[in-house]
């Protein structure tokens, strides 16, 4: 079928036409390469297009199409055990010089091809997380064939797809929530091995990094108690993973905090500076400082009546002293008859008549554990970490596997930061350490819950 080269301005705008609409193009020019390779099979190098074109009658319109796929084809053919010979090299010039094309298209279709077999030997290369030395020169040799290096073939790669590349090499090392430095170790050399910049690589980790540290911060912090080794290991992951001074402020402060709240547990009370306006006794030990508001139901003859002043407390190793402007008292601990907590507050029972409920504003919610301490400690009821703690501890399969299921994320509100592993029906209450009584909270989520089933 031979198509009328269209002449003037009028028949170039007909001709741009006809190609946008015309349906049979691909199917036709499918044609005419297939037909076209036969020829070649027969008359090898003695084939020429020009002639080709002649004899199946192709069209000027058809004709670069078709030229271009039977380069393409070609191609294939020499990259087919996905490397390049001399021969072969010479068997493509033979062929571009053949088809006519010109030298910036036939420069596209060698980088398009060249890039398809880069890309999937660096697939099976990266198959294990690590690009090795036999698998780098593979690489090498496929750059110098293309005229180009590793380093600049990758940047063809990473302007296309480099987040994503380089977050599957991330992600393969970290698939089991922890990376060694070993793992590290490997990675930044298959990424030097690339020629992907440090900087680059950080932005491209830096979504998943954030989401193993937190992972790997939700872990430590399953039992309360965070050991050196799980410290050394966060540290290391802000250290070489990312470059956000304010998520490794966050998270840092997250470790203090977890590590006050572990020792608070044990009976280790945190000391602070004695205030100015209280009169602390020589030697005297402090332990909080704050705002409380306290709180006492009193029976009357024309019914309850409660009693609430908003006050200043400071609780130290031997009592708790309350300063309002229209009274002011204090507690001494050996005198305390019994007490209940309930989140951020403590019921006291004395034989006083300060008896009553304290309400501690408190941003990191340790005041009525820090005063139900003192008063174990200064009883002599706490010395030691309690025996039942134990039970609380949820293993590292569970661990996981709840991690997987609320994929990172509050089982509430879906918030990827500061994650705590819950115990949905409580340990007090006979709740179990199993996957399904197991869920991932935020820490604003879990002081909501308290320990309500």
């Amino acid at each position: 079928m031979q198509i009328e080269k269209p002449r003037g301005i009028f028949g170039l705008v007909a001709a741009a036409l006809t190609g946008a609409y015309d349906p049979h193009r691909t199917s036709r020019v499918a044609q005419y390469v297939a037909q076209a390779e036969r020829i070649i099979a027969v008359k090898k190098r003695d084939f020429s297009f020009s002639d080709a074109v002649v004899e199946l009658q192709i069209s000027d319109y058809d004709r670069p199409y078709v030229a271009e796929q039977l380069y393409e084809h070609f191609l294939i053919r020499a990259w087919q055990d996905d490397t390049l010979t001399d021969q072969e090299t010479e068997l493509l010039k033979w062929a571009a010089g053949n088809l006519g094309l010109r030298p910036a298209k036939v420069k596209e279709l060698q980088a398009l091809a060249a890039i398809n077999v880069f890309q999937k030997i660096l697939a099976k290369a990266m198959a294990d997380g690590v690009v090795d030395t036999a698998e780098s020169d593979h690489l090498n040799r496929i750059a110098t064939r293309c005229g180009e290096t590793v380093a600049s073939m990758m940047s063809g790669v990473m302007a296309r797809e480099g987040e994503a590349f380089v977050r599957n090499i991330f992600s393969s090392h970290a698939a089991a929530g922890r990376l060694s430095a070993g793992h590290w170790t490997d990675l930044t050399h298959t990424v030097e091995r690339l020629g992907i910049s440090r900087p680059a690589m950080l932005q491209a980790i830096r979504t998943p990094a954030r989401k193993l540290i937190e992972h790997t911060l939700a872990d430590a912090r399953s039992d309360s108690l965070i050991t050196q080794a799980e410290e050394a290991t966060i540290d290391f992951l802000l250290n070489n993973t990312l470059d956000d001074a304010e998520f490794s402020r966050y998270v840092r402060d997250v470790i203090a905090d977890t590590k006050e709240a572990s020792n608070i547990a044990r009976g280790i009370l945190p000391s602070i500076a004695a205030p100015q306006n209280m009169a602390i006794r020589a030697g005297e030990i402090v332990h909080w400082e704050g705002s409380v508001q306290y709180h006492r139901v009193r029976e009357l003859a024309n019914g309850p009546k409660t009693i609430q002043v908003d006050g200043h407390g400071v609780i130290t190793a031997s009592r708790l002293i309350f300063s309002a402007p229209d009274s002011s008292f204090q507690i001494s601990h050996s005198k305390v008859l019994g007490h209940h907590r309930n989140g951020d507050a403590l019921e006291i029972r004395t034989a006083g008549k300060w008896a009553g409920t304290y309400y501690f504003s408190d941003p990191k919610h340790r005041a009525a554990e820090i005063w139900r301490v003192a008063i174990g400690r200064a009883n002599q009821t706490i010395v030691a970490i309690d025996p039942s703690q134990s039970s609380r501890h949820i293993s590292r399969d569970v661990r996981q596997r709840v991690w997987q299921r609320y994929g990172g994320q509050c089982a509430e509100c879906q918030s990827d930061s500061y994650l705590e592993f819950d115990h949905i029906v409580p340990v007090a209450k006979g709740g179990s350490n199993s996957d399904a009584n197991v869920q991932l909270l935020c820490r604003k989520c879990n002081l909501a819950k308290s320990d309500r089933i």
